[in-house]
């Protein structure tokens, strides 16, 4: 099921802040998809020569996946406290996006179990595949005392 919510509420529930925030808004979110969009930036710190850095294009997928946990976590009455990207897994990046170009991530969950995740996630620009591959991931959640 998807939820229909603010693009923006994930900022509250990621651990990341700025500048350090690479994605935009969350367009799609269920608990076995989360889908995010990041338009690249004049300025951006991890622009180099009107292309984002490919290693950034990398954290964009994670905190993507990292939004989806943080979502999923809340719905299930806990806030995620703290969360690391533990190990990529086939990663392929295809190509780079420019300034002025928007990236869409999606990320589908394969499993979760105790604070751990698998994801499969896929960028891209239109319909440009740029990078795609499978993520893991550690969340630390507390969850509220009933």
């Amino acid at each position: 099921m998807t939820t229909i919510m603010d693009p923006h509420a994930f900022r509250e529930l990621i651990p990341h802040r700025a500048p350090m925030v690479l994605i935009d808004a969350v367009t799609e979110y269920g608990p076995e998809r989360i889908r995010a969009t990041r338009e690249v930036r004049a300025g951006d710190p991890f622009v180099d020569g009107g292309w984002l850095d490919e290693s950034a294009l990398l954290e964009v997928i994670a905190q993507t996946i990292a939004a989806g946990d943080a979502m999923y976590a809340q719905s299930k009455g806990g806030k995620v406290q703290r969360g690391y990207l533990t190990g990529l897994t086939g990663v392929k990046l295809h190509g780079r996006a420019a300034v002025g170009e928007t990236i869409e991530v999606t990320g589908d969950c394969l499993k979760r179990m105790d604070g751990m995740g698998l994801f499969d996630a896929v960028a891209r620009v239109g319909d440009r595949v740029i990078a795609e591959g499978r993520y893991k991931l550690f969340v630390d959640i507390a969850y509220q005392e009933p």
